[in-house]
């Protein structure tokens, strides 16, 4: 009984230090919602972001990389891959400086995709005033 407990035990200490973490992505939601959502007090466009959450920038059952037209719109304003990028600063000390940049990449790529006409016809900043998920 001693030998298997140790088995385990030496088992899960092995996926404990194999096993990838999980690093979220900056909070890309929480921006949107401040951006868009919170200020238009709007209850029927609060309930539609939440239900849509990261749906908002990518495509429901495909991978995390694979965008809607508004996701993809977003992603070619941001240097690089945002979640390498933070990654990468996290291993380095930096992740936190790493984060507001590319929040602050964000924010400006909001304001200029705004601009931009979206599949259905109208621009996504048009969209937005109307209450309306952009994808």
């Amino acid at each position: 009984m001693r030998k298997i407990s140790l088995i385990v035990l030496s088992g899960l200490i092995i996926c404990g230090v194999y096993s990838p973490t999980a690093d979220a992505l900056p909070p890309f939601k929480k921006a949107f919602d401040a951006k868009y959502v919170q200020p238009a007090n709007n209850p029927a466009f609060t309930t539609a972001a939440e239900a849509a959450g990261c749906m908002i920038c990518h495509v429901k059952g495909q991978k995390k990389n694979v965008r809607n037209p508004y996701g993809e719109a977003l992603a070619k304003l941001i240097d690089g891959d945002a979640e390498h990028r933070i990654k990468d600063a996290a291993k380095a000390g930096n992740k936190a400086a790493e984060t507001a940049k590319v929040l602050k990449e964000l924010e400006a790529a909001f304001s200029k995709v705004e601009a931009e006409k979206s599949p259905a016809g109208p621009t996504y900043g048009e969209l937005l005033k109307q209450h309306k998920l952009p994808q």
